[in-house]
């Protein structure tokens, strides 16, 4: 997990996923789409964190599993809040106005979007850790 070529595809088929969807409106005519995105947005933030944690001098610090899990689901946390957020924003002065079609359709929605951000970061994590051999300082 710590080559930024796997970094870099993921997010590329992330971000070309999402503007075609968009574009093309698969978020509504495919109502599943929405969740292996928010999956792969948590899986690639998670990843992000841990090759960042591991490669940018100002992250170093003593690694701790349980620590380092917390911090990495609670990064994924919060920036699936924020792309929730966004798409309030979106919803609120474009879908309201007859541009677009919502964004968040509800709160279970919503809910359940953060829960697979959330999965995506705790299996990102996992896999991390069972690459490292689950050692207590991975």
């Amino acid at each position: 997990m710590d080559n930024i070529k796997f970094l870099s595809t993921l997010f590329l088929v992330i971000v070309f996923t999402h503007i075609v969807g968009t574009w093309r409106s698969w978020y509504w005519s495919l109502s599943w789409l929405d969740i292996p995105m928010h999956f792969l947005g948590g899986f690639f933030i998670a990843v992000f964190f841990l090759w960042a944690r591991k490669n940018l001098p100002f992250l170093i610090g003593k690694n701790n599993f349980f620590v380092d899990f917390i911090i990495v689901l609670g990064f994924v946390a919060l920036v699936g809040v924020l792309w929730e957020f966004f798409e309030y924003f979106l919803d609120y002065f474009f879908a309201d106005r007859g541009v677009m079609p919502l964004s968040q359709i509800s709160l279970q929605d919503t809910l359940g979007d953060l829960l697979f951000d959330l999965i995506g970061g705790f299996s990102a994590r996992f896999i991390h850790s069972a690459l490292r051999g689950f050692k207590a300082n991975s």
